[in-house]
Parts: C-alpha cells; sequence; structure tokens
C-alpha cells in the first residue's frame, strides 16, 4: 500500500510539471515508472531477509567460548565445527570447492566473530578468526594457525603458527619453525592483534 501511494504522489508531481510547460507522452511516465519500480526492487533485494539461508545457518552454529589456545586435538578433531555449505563459502571470501569449517564464538562490540577452519587436505588445516557486521558480512580476517614446508636458504624447514586468545579478543600469535637437519624448533616471532572500532584486526605493540 505504501509503494502504491508513493507512485500516486510521483504520478501527481508529474503531471503538476506537465502543466508548467514540461510536455511529456505517457511513454515517458510509463518509463519513469518503470525505472522507479526497478529501484525499489533492487533496494528489497540488497536487505537481508529473515528467511536468508546464510543467516539461518550462522545463526545455528554452535559457540565456543574464550579464552582459547593452540591445541594439537583441536586442530586434528575440529570439535563443535560444522561444515559451510559449498554454496555460502563466497561469505568468508572462498571458492566453493573448498572445504569450510565454522563455529561461533562470543559477539564482540557490535560484530558477530567466527573460528573458521580451512582444510588443505586430509591432515592440513588453517585457522582463522573472522569478524562480521550484523547481517554476517565478513569484515575482516586473521590467520591464528598454519603449519607449512617451506624453504629458507635453500634448505628445507618447516613453520607453525600459534595463538592465544584472550576472553577480550587479543590475540597473540608465536610462529616457530625448524630446519630438517635441526633437533629442535626455534621462536621466530611474536605479535599481538585486537579488534579496532571498525571490526578489523589491528597490530599493537607488545609491552614487556
Amino acid at each position: 500500500m505504501k509503494k502504491i501511494t508513493y507512485l500516486v504522489v510521483v504520478l501527481v508531481t508529474l503531471l503538476l510539471i506537465s502543466s508548467c510547460g514540461n510536455k511529456k507522452t505517457a511513454a515517458d511516465y510509463e518509463r519513469m515508472l518503470d525505472s522507479i519500480r526497478k529501484a525499489e526492487v533492487e533496494n528489497e533485494l540488497l536487505k537481508p531477509t529473515a528467511g536468508d539461508p546464510v543467516i539461518q545457518f550462522l545463526d545455528s552454529l554452535a559457540m565456543k567460548s574464550v579464552p582459547m589456545k593452540y591445541s594439537e586435538a583441536f586442530v586434528a578433531y575440529l570439535p563443535q565445527l560444522e561444515k559451510v555449505p559449498p554454496v555460502m563459502n563466497s561469505r568468508f571470501d572462498y571458492e566453493s570447492n573448498v572445504d569450510l569449517y565454522a563455529v561461533k564464538l562470543p559477539s564482540y562490540q557490535h560484530f558477530h566473530v567466527m573460528l573458521l577452519a580451512e582444510k588443505l587436505d586430509s591432515v592440513s588445516t588453517s585457522l582463522y578468526l573472522c569478524t562480521m557486521n550484523q547481517e554476517y558480512v565478513m569484515v575482516d580476517r586473521l590467520c591464528i594457525y598454519e603449519q607449512k614446508v617451506e624453504s629458507k636458504g635453500g634448505t628445507l624447514g618447516t613453520s607453525r603458527l600459534e595463538y592465544f586468545i584472550t576472553s577480550d579478543y587479543e590475540v597473540t600469535l608465536v610462529r616457530y619453525s625448524r630446519k630438517e637437519d635441526d633437533e629442535h624448533e626455534k621462536e621466530d616471532s611474536i605479535r599481538r592483534y585486537v579488534i579496532n572500532k571498525e571490526g578489523n584486526f589491528e597490530e599493537v605493540i607488545i609491552e614487556l
């Protein structure tokens, strides 16, 4: 009813303009109304609806508490995380052929926070923290765990990123590495991040 009233008002306005000397044909008015209808439809399509399957799925995910820290068993078995339907991968900026698993974390300020796992193969997994707005559109993503083989100076070795996350989302990431001929791994770097007011992960100075 509101849309019909709006269209009537537009028609009356156009007629008044025409009476002041701007002569338009019926076809001109029809094209104007078609443009208005098209704009209204596009505007409605952009709005999330209560029946949006992406919102319904993400709302239905289990909640994992914080603080939390790296655990070999957690990375291996991903308890509580649920497989993301491939058609929803784009919500996390992934192609549909990637295996993703997700679980909700407590909200921070007015942002949703998700823990996302990317299964690289049957034994390799990377973990990410994702911030999302109220309509579950992703704002930022931070890798918090990965393990990979890399070459440094012509020598193969392994690199692993581990995490510790406090209840107020102060995220500490420690990177370890070990060359193939080393007996023990070493700590390469330690970095810390917080979620800023825009919902982005912002690196901060670590106070010693």
